[in-house]
Parts: structure tokens; C-alpha cells; sequence
């Protein structure tokens, strides 16, 4: 009987402007069967596992009590369309 693992880490790191960071860290692991059927499934589990790891350490984050890393972890906000660069080249400046 064979086993094998799969494993995952995401970490981040977020600044809070004044000489100080929090770290956030998950580490997942998916042990495989040997009689496991779906092959596709194992080659997308390294990619669901670190999704799952991203979204634990970004929500971890975003809980902290110091609010420049909460900040520092938001979603950037979606530009303005009237602000976007106009399609057409004859538009532009020179």
C-alpha cells in the first residue's frame, strides 16, 4: 500500500507603516490512498488546498486588532470606469 502527500503553504506578511508586522502562516496537508480513484482530482488538489490556505490567512488578517494591518490586507478597490484610460488612441494626449 502506497501513500503520498500532498502539501501546501501560504504565508503573508503585512506592514503596518510603523517598524511593526503581523505574519500570518497555513500549512495544509491532503494525504493520498493508493486504491484512490480520479486522477484529475489529484491534480487540482495542490490548487484547492492552497486556496483554502490563502483565504484562512487573509481572513486571519483581516481580524487583526491593529488597523493598518486590516488595511493593509484589503481587497484593492475597483477603479472608477469614467477614470479608466479611454479605448480609442485618438483620444489620447500627445
Amino acid at each position: 500500500m502506497s501513500l503520498s502527500v500532498i502539501r501546501v503553504s501560504f504565508s503573508r506578511q503585512a506592514n503596518d507603516g510603523d517598524y511593526g508586522s503581523e505574519t500570518a502562516r497555513c500549512e495544509l496537508e491532503y494525504t493520498v490512498g493508493a486504491n484512490e480513484d480520479g486522477d484529475v482530482l489529484l491534480a487540482e488538489m495542490p490548487g484547492l488546498l492552497l486556496i483554502e490556505a490563502r483565504a484562512f490567512v487573509h481572513t486571519e488578517l483581516s481580524r487583526s486588532p491593529n488597523w493598518k494591518v486590516r488595511r493593509a490586507v484589503q481587497e484593492p478597490e475597483r477603479i472608477d470606469e469614467q477614470l479608466a484610460p479611454p479605448e480609442d488612441d485618438e483620444d489620447l494626449p500627445l
